[in-house]
């Protein structure tokens, strides 16, 4: 019946809140009558005690003012509101407040809770008193003590319903209150669910934008709260696969390009040998080129592959203790030529002359490649790359830095992105397809290291960790 999420909060919070005031109403009846009762009979008992006592005290010297002594318990009745009356060693009613009850003066009462007086009790009950009352009576018997011996009792009458008739006053205000209390709890909980309910909205309705391809839509975040942050990680949400969405446009471009160069160089070389439009001499130049254009191809789908079975964690890793510093020299053997081409300036900055380590070797070899080769490509002409190692406790800390150009700033969160070129033209890099890095990222990842880029004041360094043999 109720399918919103607005409803549902809202009658539950109004359930609970209407039970939890009921609940509060009741308990607070009863509290208030107990306390107002207890408060009485404490009162009653307080002149009881004082008034038996004036009157042991005539009885001693044989002086009995009845008049004075009337008076005293009508100025009683009327503060109490409660029938006195006093009983003789009988049982037999000696005096009372009210002339209304003069009709039971000489009766003798014949309950047995006043046998409990005339043996030295306080005595307190709630009822009819053997049926002297037609409604309910807070009663209070106080012997008259003379020694050791009871001459009499005070007995004090105070109707329970008007006490009740006090407590309903009170209970009624206190009504009034909650009343309010509700009211202004209910525009309370309307307020609180209408601003869990509507940024709620709001996603849902984000969300089918999103689902539609548009990732620019932006939710409005107000306040600290779960909400809020719920908020915050939607947009980060969109903001992420709007990256995506780039990162795949771009993906299927460069691929577009990596793929469709050597085809068609491989297409229009065999065509030509075919053809008979080159001739049989240089026909073996040629297929060289052919033979380096599938190799570059097949180099281009095994990362692909790799880094694939990387993402959905099926890569294995051999570690094994090895000589890292060995390592390094017969990566860097590999770039000598091009290094050479560019004129660039090699520093090979060595921790210890021998370094033991405990890693997948193939795999760390290939991330030095990477790096390396990252560096060689994007370093300037006649610039510099530096390749150090320094201990930190028992890691290695390798770099690699190259002299040249910064990475954007707003590049560098996405900088392990697979297919992420800070080159948008392709100007510097022409054969890569943005999956070095990720698949460096990857390789320190499941070794249980760390990798991090960053600009200095000439370049770029980047620089991983490597358990220490």
């Amino acid at each position: 019946m109720y399918k919103s999420l607005f409803s549902r909060l809202f009658i539950s919070f109004t359930v609970i809140i209407l039970m939890s005031f009921i609940l509060l109403g009741v308990l607070l009846s009863q509290v208030f009558e107990s306390y107002f009762i207890h408060q009485k009979k404490n009162i009653m008992l307080e002149q009881g005690e004082k008034i038996t006592m004036q009157y042991a005290k005539a009885y001693y010297t044989g002086v009995i003012d009845l008049e004075q002594l009337s008076f005293e318990m009508q100025v009683l009745d009327k503060y109490l509101d409660a029938m006195i009356w006093i009983v003789d060693a009988d049982g037999r009613i000696y005096e009372v407040s009210r002339k209304e009850n003069e009709a039971w003066l000489g009766q003798q009462l014949t309950m047995e809770q006043i046998n409990e007086v005339f043996e030295g009790k306080i005595l307190t009950v709630k009822g009819r008193f053997g049926g002297y009352f037609k409604e309910p009576v807070l009663t209070v018997g106080y012997p008259i003590i003379l020694g050791d011996k009871v001459y009499g009792a005070l007995f004090m009458h105070t109707p329970i319903p008007e006490i009740q008739k006090t407590v309903g006053e009170l209970f009624r205000i206190t009504v009034l209150c909650l009343g309010i209390s509700i009211l202004i709890s209910f525009i309370f909980i309307y307020y609180l669910s209408k601003r869990i309910t509507n940024p709620l909205k709001e996603m849902n309705e984000a969300a089918k934008v999103i689902a539609g391809g548009d990732f620019d839509k932006k939710l409005s975040i107000k306040g600290k709260d779960e909400v809020a942050q719920l908020a915050s990680s939607f947009n980060y949400m969109a903001q992420e696969l709007n990256h995506l969405e780039e990162l795949r446009k771009a993906f299927i471009a460069n691929i577009s390009h990596d793929l469709r160069s050597p085809l068609t160089s491989i297409q229009g070389f065999v065509q030509a040998i075919l053809d008979g439009t080159i001739p049989p001499q240089k026909q073996s130049n040629y297929l060289k080129i052919v033979l380096d254009e599938t190799r570059r191809l097949t180099k281009m789908t095994n990362d692909i592959m790799d880094l694939t079975k990387m993402e959905s964690g099926q890569i294995e890793l051999n570690k094994d203790k090895f000589e890292f510093n060995d390592l390094v020299r017969r990566v860097l053997a590999q770039f000598e030529q091009r290094i050479l081409e560019k004129k660039v300036k090699l520093y090979l900055i060595l921790a210890e002359e021998e370094s033991l380590v405990f890693a997948d070797k193939e795999q760390i070899q290939r991330v030095l490649y990477n790096l390396i080769d990252n560096a060689v490509k994007f370093v300037k002409e006649e610039g510099s790359i530096w390749v150090e190692t320094t201990l930190s406790g028992k890691k290695l800390l390798v770099s690699v830095k190259n002299s040249g150009e910064k990475i954007p700033e707003e590049d560098l969160p996405y900088i392990w992105d697979r297919f992420h070129k800070t080159d948008k033209s392709r100007g510097k890099d022409k054969t890569g397809m943005g999956l070095g890095l990720s698949i460096v990222k990857q390789i320190i990842k499941y070794h249980g290291e760390t990798i991090k880029v960053e600009n200095v004041e000439d370049g770029v360094v980047f620089t991983f960790t490597i358990s220490i043999y």
